[in-house]
């Protein structure tokens, strides 16, 4: 890797993060990308991970199509969440989906650069950036 990322080993369950040598930057860096539905996609609102969902909830939810077609081959591929959005003092709660393992209780948010994932499963596809 030329010496341009130093990766951090995990500690306590939290996944190692790249740290790019010799530059410093205040600017916080969208880490991967997120699913959640569009009814509950509200970009740059933090949210909390609240809880981790069973695998076999995030399959259900990810494999059952109102039309029968499969639109995500390995669903079993993503990691299921609860998160809090913290909204103009309302709780909202909702799904969100990643192949990345999210801590509980971590804050991070979802930016406005989103595509469409499916319009079958009405599933927006956003950078996630954690705060």
């Amino acid at each position: 890797m030329n010496g341009e990322f130093e990766g951090i080993s995990p500690s306590d369950g939290i996944p190692s993060e790249p740290i790019a040598r010799g530059r410093l930057s205040t600017a916080v860096q969208p880490t991967d990308t997120a699913l959640v539905f569009a009814r509950d996609y509200y970009p740059g609102v933090s949210f909390r991970i609240a809880a981790n969902l069973p695998i076999f909830v995030t399959v259900t939810i990810l494999d059952q199509p109102p039309d029968e077609i499969q639109v995500i081959s390995q669903p079993d591929d993503y990691n299921g969440y609860v998160i809090n959005y913290a909204y103009r003092g309302t709780p909202i709660f909702a799904f969100l989906f990643s192949r990345r393992y999210l801590p509980t209780g971590s804050r991070y948010r979802l930016e406005k650069d989103a595509t469409y994932f499916s319009s079958n499963l009405n599933l927006i596809e956003a950078p996630l950036t954690r705060l």
